[in-house]
């Protein structure tokens, strides 16, 4: 660059030099101000004569650049909201009244068919918050769901669970939960867990 940072013609001369970077155009329009156009037609008559690309033409394909760009990340950011909305729109909540909700995640309630039919037909009184947690994450829904759950005030019981045998549980029945967590056949550590305040 030149030292001569007021006439547009020895600046149009010095960048067109040092390879007529856009953003040293861009810097020598802001500091001319009224010397612009004579800055860019020195510029574009330099690079004319030359066979370089003329100042106007880098920066225009500057800003079309930036353009493109802006583009793609606006089209990008679009398509990412639009599968946001339809993966929360086909994502149906579970119905923790429904058995095969629970029976999907037998195991983490050790397996114990009575005590899962319990849980899913609110057979009992509501659950502590740490295992309100931990069956959201077995069942893989929010808490507030299993807690409305728990807190239901609908008939209880399921549809289609008969309690025809002794190993039934009474479907009309409501049980204490710690009893019927200390009746369950689950692991120790699982009914631990479960109880601890």
């Amino acid at each position: 660059m030149t030292d001569n940072t007021t006439d547009p013609r020895a600046l149009a001369d010095a960048i067109f030099e040092a390879g007529s970077r856009p953003e040293e155009i861009q810097d020598a329009l802001a500091r001319l101000g009224t010397g612009g156009p004579e800055f860019l037609s020195r510029l574009s008559a330099r690079a004319v004569v030359g066979g370089q690309p003329s100042a106007i033409e880098c920066i225009d394909r500057t800003k079309e650049e930036e353009a493109l760009t802006s583009a793609l990340l606006d089209r990008v950011q679009a398509d990412y909201e639009a599968q946001k909305v339809a993966n929360a729109a086909s994502t149906k909540p579970k119905d923790l009244g429904n058995l095969p909700s629970w029976i999907s995640a037998k195991a983490a309630f050790g397996n114990d068919v009575s005590f899962i039919i319990k849980l899913a037909s609110r057979n009992v009184t509501p659950p502590p918050t740490r295992f309100l947690r931990y069956a959201a994450d077995a069942l893989g829904v929010a808490i507030g769901q299993v807690r409305q759950h728990f807190a239901d005030s609908s008939p209880r019981g399921l549809a289609g669970v008969e309690a025809k045998s002794s190993g039934k549980p009474d479907v009309n029945r409501v049980e204490d939960f710690a009893v019927a967590v200390s009746k369950a056949k689950v692991p120790e550590e699982l009914r631990a867990r479960w109880l601890a305040k």
